[in-house]
């Protein structure tokens, strides 16, 4: 199964941190809002959205 963490985090990184254990685990990609193509999200199984803007 190919995994998808979107990321959007600049406070403090904790969310990063946080998102990147979550990566490890599902063995999943992290990308931001602004390094995703739509035309490749078909190609994901799973896609988890990981937002934070503050």
């Amino acid at each position: 199964m190919k995994s998808l963490l979107v990321l959007f985090s600049y406070h403090h990184n904790n969310t990063e941190k946080i998102a990147n254990v979550f990566a490890k685990v599902l063995d999943a990609q992290i990308k931001t809002p602004q390094q995703i193509n739509p035309e490749e999200l078909q190609e994901y199984s799973l896609i988890g959205l990981w937002l934070r803007d503050i």
